[in-house]
């Protein structure tokens, strides 16, 4: 028998109720998501850097004439940029994290990387915060662009839904960013990506300035980009805590037990839930016991048990014929191999120098 040894984030397991007549169940687990880039175990301490200064004050004026930028508005985004992936990485055991005091000149109006910083550079930087490797943001740029009209929409007046003419404000945010991720020991490069994300709002009104009332600013759009874009660069880097949501049957009309088991489940007593789920296999017929393996093995899966939540969900997908269980193995040995590059990757962390 296995039980992963992984860190656990919050509360252990939320269960939701889903379409009462199906009887259908989700509960939800906490697990690990591996890092995209499994970095080297001399890296234990990480510098945040900010490299998005220019030293232009011309460049800066046109730039702001031609998007529409508040002044501080692009410093505004790439604090809040730094300061979620820094509040991202705290989430991991991986790393330790420090952030820069210093922001650097490199920040342009194209999306080309400046020129890398030199090692003499990157070594200072260093010395100064015992840093193993340097996270430097080098690229921020966003836009908002905001478009507008009218069209009709769906409304419900009273117990009907008819069409409306409504005037809109459309507003199209864009996030450019590029990180370097300088390796300290090696003196190497190890990370480049130049990153893009783009979302979309929308306002309406009975006129257009109303709907461009309603529409969010631009600095909002701005932070949000941000915030979104320092989080996901941290799963990138980072084994991370993440949900994952399973469905189980709640009950059936031929089998008393997935509801008298279910119940144990509502109140977190997983192994008694499991124990009357198993009392109704051999009474039950092809399609009930179907359900009911299903629930052990998602039982099993729930206390860590991943060996029988496997066993068990092939069972009721070979034998009984359960359709979801077979997404259901697939899901399982998924799991399995992300935490065991989760545990790799966080044990790295742990390795000691030679």
């Amino acid at each position: 028998m296995r039980y992963l040894k992984i860190p656990v984030y919050g509360a252990m397991v939320i269960l939701f109720f889903n379409n009462a007549c199906s009887g259908s169940r989700t509960v939800t687990l906490n697990s690990m998501r591996p890092a995209e880039i499994t970095l080297p175990s001399s890296i234990k301490t990480l510098l945040i850097l900010d490299r998005t200064k220019s030293n232009k004050n011309a460049v800066n004026i046109i730039e702001g004439i031609l998007t529409g930028e508040l002044p501080g508005e692009e410093r505004s985004g790439t604090q809040e940029l730094l300061s979620a992936l820094n509040n991202q990485l705290g989430y991991s055991a991986r790393f330790n994290i420090i952030t820069a005091e210093e922001r650097l000149d490199g920040n342009s109006l194209t999306s080309a990387f400046p020129q890398q910083l030199s090692w003499e550079v990157i070594n200072n930087l260093s010395e100064k915060y015992q840093a193993d490797a340097v996270v430097s943001l080098e690229i921020f740029d966003t836009d908002f662009i905001v478009t507008r009209g009218r069209k009709n929409i769906k409304e419900k007046v009273g117990d009907q839904e008819v069409e409306v003419l409504k005037y809109y404000a459309q507003g199209i945010g864009n996030i450019t960013i590029g990180i370097r991720l300088y390796d300290v020991g090696t003196q190497t490069i190890i990370d480049q990506q130049l990153l893009t994300d783009t979302h979309t709002w929308e306002a309406y009104g009975n006129s257009i300035p109303e709907a461009l009332i309603q529409l969010t600013s631009k600095g909002k759009v701005t932070r949000y980009l941000s915030h979104a874009a320092g989080t996901d660069y941290a799963y990138k880097i980072s084994p991370m805590p993440i949900r994952i949501k399973r469905a189980f049957r709640g009950k059936a009309k031929r089998s008393p037990e997935l509801e008298q088991g279910t119940r144990y489940a509502d109140v977190a007593q997983w192994e008694e839930a499991m124990e009357v789920w198993k009392s109704g296999l051999d009474r039950a017929r092809t399609k009930e016991a179907g359900y009911l393996a299903h629930n052990i093995a998602i039982a099993y899966e729930v206390l860590g048990d991943f060996d029988n939540a496997l066993h068990w969900a092939e069972t009721a997908y070979v034998r009984y014929g359960n359709k979801d269980s077979r997404t259901y193995v697939n899901q399982i040995k998924r799991r399995l191999s992300s935490e065991a590059l989760v545990r790799r990757q966080l044990e790295l962390g742990n390795e000691r120098d030679n």
